[in-house]
């Protein structure tokens, strides 16, 4: 991965390449040489003609359905047949996996809108859903601090009551 910008130093072009070890390294643009701050070097013909071999054999590549152009000019009938059904086989198969992969997609979105929406909502009631409260809930309310307080003072051996 690489991507070309200015230098900060001295403001000349520079590719920054990301080496195998995960360092990023200053090249100057279109060249193979490491960047050194205000020495001017020239672009490498070299890189230019490999950066356009490249794209042609990107453009060059195609699909292989399996015949040749070169073998028959005038194919047979049958053989046209033959060569039509395996164009719409191939149709067929890619039309399926687009279809599978757009259901697939689907399913995931759901899942992530049904995720999102589980995490919106709580487990707490909101305010203004609360019950109204009744009286054993105030009951324990108070029974369970005089309990304690009861506790607290018989542990201590009695020192805000007279025990005997």
């Amino acid at each position: 991965m690489a991507y070309i910008r200015p230098c900060n130093k001295c403001g000349q072009r520079i590719s920054m390449r990301e080496m195998r070890a995960g360092q990023w390294v200053a090249f100057d643009a279109s060249t193979q040489n490491p960047h050194k701050c205000g020495k001017k070097t020239k672009a490498d013909p070299k890189i230019k003609k490999l950066a356009k071999e490249k794209l042609k054999e990107k453009i060059s590549e195609g699909i292989d359905l399996g015949y040749s152009d070169i073998e028959v000019k005038n194919p047979p009938p049958d053989k046209v047949e033959e060569i039509n059904s395996k164009i719409e086989e191939v149709y067929n198969e890619a039309t399926e996996e687009v279809y599978e992969t757009k259901k697939k997609k689907t399913v995931v979105k759901d899942e992530v809108i049904e995720n999102q929406n589980y995490r919106d909502t709580s487990y707490r009631p909101k305010k203004s859903e609360d019950k109204p409260r009744d009286f054993m809930w105030y009951f324990w309310r108070i029974a369970i601090p005089v309990w304690a307080f009861g506790i607290i003072n018989w542990l201590l051996g009695c020192p805000f009551a007279s025990c005997n």
